[in-house]
């Protein structure tokens, strides 16, 4: 027993250091439509919310939405998220209230030092108000590549989702960003992204910027133009990433 107990202590006290000898920073996925192919630090939990404000035409969305990511290694990360508060409004009549949640398993593999690979497996779970529930799960798998060069970094994404209700099941999207360190602590970025859904094309072009208020904190805020069939529509937002570290 005492064998044992020294043991645990001895791989506690191992843990702990490589947990912390990285000095781990803050990895926001915010705000982009796409997701980097980066992963949170292993061990580590981050928080990732925020508020949308969307217009088109007679409709109007207010959406605040939570991610949290735990980095299992430094390979896989644990996606889990949900929309706790939803409000569409449209001629003078709304709906509101919470989305279905998601789960998602994130890959992601270094090829060199300025390029990595990977994929992530997200599906719907049926928690939703009903107004926002789908009772069979919509199941999304997006192919990842992300480029660091001259003080750039560049992801891009390509994926496909199969809905789990409708008569139009199938949506295959793309999303391409390029952002930089502007000044300090200041970023920018800028991503395109489009999807396509039984003939009908939709396009966004994405404007961010970032603050970073320390290695634990980033705080953000976009906006956003798309395009559905001629049809115009805007979208504003901010929010914050946090990791959650000594």
């Amino acid at each position: 027993m005492n064998s044992f107990k020294r043991l645990v202590t001895v791989l506690s006290v191992a843990g702990t250091q490589f947990a912390f000898a990285a000095d781990p920073e803050v990895t926001p996925y915010r705000p982009g439509v796409g997701s980097p192919a980066v992963l949170s630090a292993p061990g580590y939990f981050e928080l990732e919310a925020g508020y949308e404000y969307g217009k088109v035409e007679g409709l109007r969305a207010d959406t605040f939405g939570l991610l949290l990511k735990y980095g299992i290694n430094d390979k896989l990360g644990l996606l889990v998220g949900v929309n706790p508060y939803q409000r569409l409004r449209l001629d003078g009549d709304s709906v509101s209230g919470v989305t279905d949640a998601f789960l998602g398993l994130k890959y992601v593999a270094k090829v060199n030092d300025s390029t990595a690979l990977g994929a992530q497996l997200v599906t719907s779970l049926p928690t939703g108000d009903r107004a926002f529930r789908s009772d069979n799960p919509n199941v999304s798998l997006t192919g990842l590549a992300g480029f660091d060069y001259s003080g750039f970094h560049s992801d891009i994404n390509l994926g496909w989702t199969r809905l789990g209700e409708g008569d139009s099941r199938n949506i295959f999207n793309w999303s391409a960003s390029i952002g930089r360190t502007l000044s300090g602590p200041v970023s920018g970025a800028l991503e395109v992204s489009g999807s396509r859904q039984s003939g009908i094309n939709a396009t966004r072009l994405l404007g961010s910027l970032s603050y970073a208020v320390d290695k634990k904190l980033v705080l953000d805020a976009y906006v956003s133009r798309a395009r559905v069939e001629g049809v115009n529509g805007t979208t504003a937002g901010v929010g914050f990433t946090y990791l959650f570290a000594k």
